[in-house]
């Protein structure tokens, strides 16, 4: 994710750039060069954007690295830091949706054996 779209992200929750550059103790005036490619923020200024938005620390710090940097080898750490954590939140997420349209039921231990009656007491749960 872009830096800008972080900021956006900010932004939007605060409701106006002024309010979010108050909220990370810089003016309104830097978050407008950052948000032209010019700058990128310090790692402080990062990390309480990405507090603040609820967003990965270090996708922040890389994204703003990103705008500036200009050595190849470096950009493709910080290109590696942001797949990672891409790669991460999509792995999370996919067990979230998984789990929650997997419901567990209860089912006697007798029924899930296909025996007859109460010979067996306890409940054993299976995946629908």
């Amino acid at each position: 994710m872009e830096l800008n779209r972080f900021i956006e992200i900010g932004e939007k929750k605060a409701g106006k750039q002024i309010e979010l550059a108050k909220i990370l103790g810089i003016s309104d005036s830097y978050i407008r060069v950052v948000k032209t490619g010019r700058r990128g923020f310090p790692v402080d200024i990062c990390i309480l954007l990405a507090d603040y938005i609820d967003a990965d620390r270090m996708e922040v710090v890389a994204a703003s690295n990103l705008v500036t940097e200009k050595d190849e080898k470096k950009r493709k750490i910080f290109e590696r830091c942001l797949k990672k954590t891409s790669n991460a939140a999509a792995s999370i997420a996919t067990v979230i949706v998984l789990t929650t349209v997997l419901t567990l039921s209860p089912v006697r231990s007798s029924q899930a054996a296909g025996l007859e009656g109460n010979q067996a007491s306890s409940n054993v749960y299976y995946v629908k």
